[in-house]
């Protein structure tokens, strides 16, 4: 998966395509939680989804993109996150590649989310 995961940062920055999505901060998730158009996806492994995460979210884990991208809803506001942002960028950029464009990568990931004292689910 990591030669995947590379190889598709690789073809999306290259192509231009690496800034073609939103950069929003927890906040701004935060706030979007309340519509019910927002999708939001943790790509984080189970393990690190079951020690807390952001209420509603899926669990969809980087490792298995492949086998979940399609479930990915396009008529929705989707949001990705992970711990920090670095898996959740591979995996916007990915989705990108697919014909996605409501997509929104959340900076500083469940970290941020639990430093700003949002509520999380275990």
């Amino acid at each position: 998966m990591k030669a995947i995961a590379g190889l598709v940062v690789f073809l999306v920055a290259s192509s231009g395509l690496a800034q073609s999505f939103k950069v929003v901060t927890v906040d701004d998730l935060y706030r979007a939680l309340s519509d019910p158009k927002s999708f939001v996806i943790d790509v984080r492994t189970p393990q690190e989804y079951a020690q807390g995460h952001v209420p509603g979210a899926v669990n969809w884990p980087l490792q298995q993109i492949e086998q979940w991208w399609s479930k990915v809803p396009k008529d929705r506001v989707v949001y990705v996150k992970c711990n920090t942002q670095n898996r959740s960028r591979v995996a916007v950029q990915y989705l990108f590649s697919r014909g996605y464009r409501n997509l929104n990568l959340v900076t500083g990931g469940i970290q941020a989310w639990m430093a700003r004292g949002y509520p999380t689910v275990r």
